[in-house]
């Protein structure tokens, strides 16, 4: 409720549905992780954190269609599942935009604090064909955006 956004039981149903009925078709899942979201909570308060999340909420439903699936997983992690995309690079591309978005954000109450997200990226049906099996992948590459510093995306890459 306080995003407005889908939970993450109804994501998982409806991105197994969208996967399901459409398997020949490339999507691609996105988790995003607002960076050192705990230091927002601990420096600002939660009604600010809140406040954050919304705002957040809000920039991720604009910036996509609405047949793509957009929601809260939980905490400050939220995920999208771009639909039926013709060319792999589109997601890339909508992090890229997503990211530098996301930097631009004027949020007063963080006194000239900007936040910043970390995306992991994975696609259906090269790297899954379950949101279970895309998600771990999802997460996998967040991981590595993360672990590199933070403020980037990353696509996941099937280990040889």
């Amino acid at each position: 409720p306080l995003t407005g956004l889908y939970n993450r039981e109804a994501i998982e149903i409806k991105t197994n549905e969208i996967i399901q009925n459409f398997p020949e078709n490339n999507h691609a899942i996105m988790i995003l992780d607002i960076d050192n979201f705990k230091q927002v909570n601990d420096t600002y308060g939660h009604m600010v954190g809140d406040k954050v999340l919304k705002i957040f909420g809000r920039l991720l439903a604009k910036q996509f269609r609405e047949k793509d699936i957009v929601g809260r997983i939980g905490g400050d992690e939220f995920m999208v599942l771009i639909c039926n995309i013709k060319d792999v690079e589109i997601a890339k591309d909508r992090a890229k935009k997503l990211i530098n978005e996301v930097r631009a954000l004027q949020i007063p109450e963080l006194a000239g604090s900007g936040i910043t997200i970390s995306v992991g990226i994975a696609y259906s049906p090269d790297h899954g064909t379950a949101f279970m099996e895309l998600y771990r992948h999802a997460d996998t590459a967040l991981y590595q955006v993360e672990r590199g510093g933070r403020d980037g995306f990353s696509v996941y890459e099937k280990a040889n």
